[in-house]
């Protein structure tokens, strides 16, 4: 009963004239200004998802606060933040599947979409998460947002359009300062066409 109520709320042409004149107060951060920006882009371009990679949540929460008419995916290696971001309005949070390497990192936990390493105790530490810098590849960081979104149903062609936004280096509470277009398909692609590399 109450999901037909908000449906049919959210489909009416004037809720969407009234969300638009909503003044959301705005402070003069990156990050206000990149979520703004990723919802007129997502907005302008069709794209079929906002994607922001969060510590503790608080980019995906600006974004969720724009009421964009995609819904953002927010990517975050911490669980409680997870759960918390389940409340918000429009958010689909996504936990990185973690895999346990051998060797070099023996009884560590890696946080695949992130690149952040952590043993178990760690895993919470807010304060002080640790970043392997060797495994901040932007590009992996990409093709592992486009795999979420398409884990979550976000996507379904290829050629689907995504808002990525994010903070280098990673681990930087509130140092969202990088936004990216990419299409469902991966970075190295776009139009349909995509770029082999030499191993």
């Amino acid at each position: 009963m109450q999901q037909r109520i908000i449906n049919r709320v959210e489909s009416d042409p004037h809720y969407h004239k009234y969300l638009d004149q909503l003044s959301i107060s705005k402070k003069d951060t990156a990050t206000d200004a990149i979520t703004t920006a990723a919802r007129q882009i997502a907005q302008t371009v069709k794209a079929k998802a906002i994607v922001c990679f969060t510590l503790q949540g608080s980019t995906v929460l600006r974004a969720a606060q724009e009421r964009a008419t995609v819904p953002v995916l927010g990517i975050t290696p911490f669980k409680e933040t997870a759960r918390q971001l389940v409340m918000s309005w429009g958010v689909y949070p996504d936990l990185p599947r973690s895999a346990y390497l051998r060797g070099r990192f023996q009884n560590a936990l890696i946080l695949g979409s992130f690149g952040f390493s952590a043993d178990d105790e760690d895993f919470f530490n807010y304060e002080n998460p640790a970043v392997d810098e060797q495994d901040d590849d932007f590009d992996m960081v990409l093709k592992n947002a486009c795999r979420a979104a398409l884990r979550k149903g976000l996507v379904s062609d290829p050629n689907d359009l995504l808002v990525v936004t994010a903070g280098i280096p990673f681990g930087t509470p509130g140092a969202a300062n990088i936004i990216r277009l990419l299409p469902a398909a991966g970075p190295s692609c776009w139009d349909g066409v995509c770029r082999v590399e030499d191993v």
